[in-house]
Parts: C-alpha cells; structure tokens; sequence
C-alpha cells in the first residue's frame, strides 16, 4: 500500500467514509474492465481487502451505492446508540497511576481516543483481565478485557486509559453489563476445559 495514495490490487481508493465498524470506500482503476468499484475496506498487520465489492464503469452509479453504504453504516451506529450516555465525568473515577495493578478492574477510557461516533459512557468502560500494560510499573502497554459496548475480548492500551471506574458511582446498566462480561468470561472458561 503507497503511504501517500492508498492503493489495493492495482484500484486507487479515491472516497471513503468510515463510521462505525466499517469503512466505505469508491477506488477508481481507469485500465480495468471496470473503472470503479465500490466496497468495504479492511485491513490490519497481515492483510488489506476491499470485501463486498460491486463495479462499475459508472461513476455516479458508484457513488449512490456509497452513499447508500455510509448511510446504512450511520443508522447502524444510530441503533446502538445509548442516546443519553455522556462522557463520564472525571468524579466517577479515580485517576490511574503506574503502580496500580489494573487486573479484575473497570477502566475508563480517554474520551479523546474514541473515534466521535463512540465517545459515550459505555464505550469507555472496560473490564480488565490481563495483559502486561494491567500489572504495575510494566513495560508493556497492552491491557486485555472486554469493552462493555460489545462485550468482546480485545486490548487497549495503558496510555490510553485515564482512571480506574468507582464502583460506588457506577450507573445501572454499568453493573448490569459487568455482571453479563463475568457470566460470559465463566463460559469461556468453561469451554476452554
């Protein structure tokens, strides 16, 4: 892939729109039986595809099924969207420091680090299990667990968390959706045996 010009299998991506879990993208290849094709574009440190494809020769085909794919990618954020979850204030944590051992707690999230359409609540919290960014005065930096949005296991890293949640302070739905990470973390457990 060219740093300045993001091009995959010969087509140069000329739009793209990402929000939510998917990044929409219009690339454009004027040798190719079909000049432009839109899809959806992932990558990560071993590959890069543009999947669901449709081509076109033309142009403003294309671009209405963009738009109708960035649309669709917006409602879906809309549907998952717990509307009146702010951001959460700097008194519902306790600020983190490098002897604190992160392990089997709820971490809060730098607001700042979520792209715009995830800056809320439930996507700052996230439930640690491990990793060596969780243990005190490490080195490392990646903090494994579950983010309470999609209760899936991942990583962030240390640098990006600001506090450790209080517990005192932590809403309803909070509790709630730790108790489902815990049960889910229980089966997991138990279909590794």
């Amino acid at each position: 892939m060219s740093e300045d010009k993001r091009i995959i299998n010969d087509y140069e991506i000329i739009q793209s729109f990402y929000v939510g879990k998917r990044e929409v993208v219009v690339a454009e290849n004027q040798k190719a039986k079909y000049k432009y094709i839109c899809g959806y574009y992932e990558s990560n440190e071993i590959f890069e595809r543009i999947d669901d494809c449709f081509a076109s020769n033309d142009y403003l085909d294309i671009m209405t099924l963009f738009c109708e794919r960035a649309k669709e990618q917006v409602e879906l954020c809309k549907e998952n969207e717990l509307s009146d979850l702010g951001i959460l204030s700097s008194d519902m944590y306790f600020r983190i420091s490098n002897d604190d051992d992160l392990t089997g707690k709820i971490v809060v999230e730098n607001p700042d680090n979520l792209r715009r359409e995830y800056r809320n609540a439930e996507n700052q919290l996230f439930y640690v299990t491990g990793g060596n960014g969780a243990k005190p005065n490490s080195i490392g930096t990646k903090v494994y667990g579950y983010g309470f949005s999609d209760k899936k296991h991942c990583f962030i890293r240390r640098y990006d968390i600001v506090g450790i949640a209080d517990s005192e302070k932590l809403p309803e739905w909070a509790k709630k959706d730790l108790a489902d990470i815990k049960k889910q973390i229980n089966r997991e457990r138990k279909e590794v045996r």
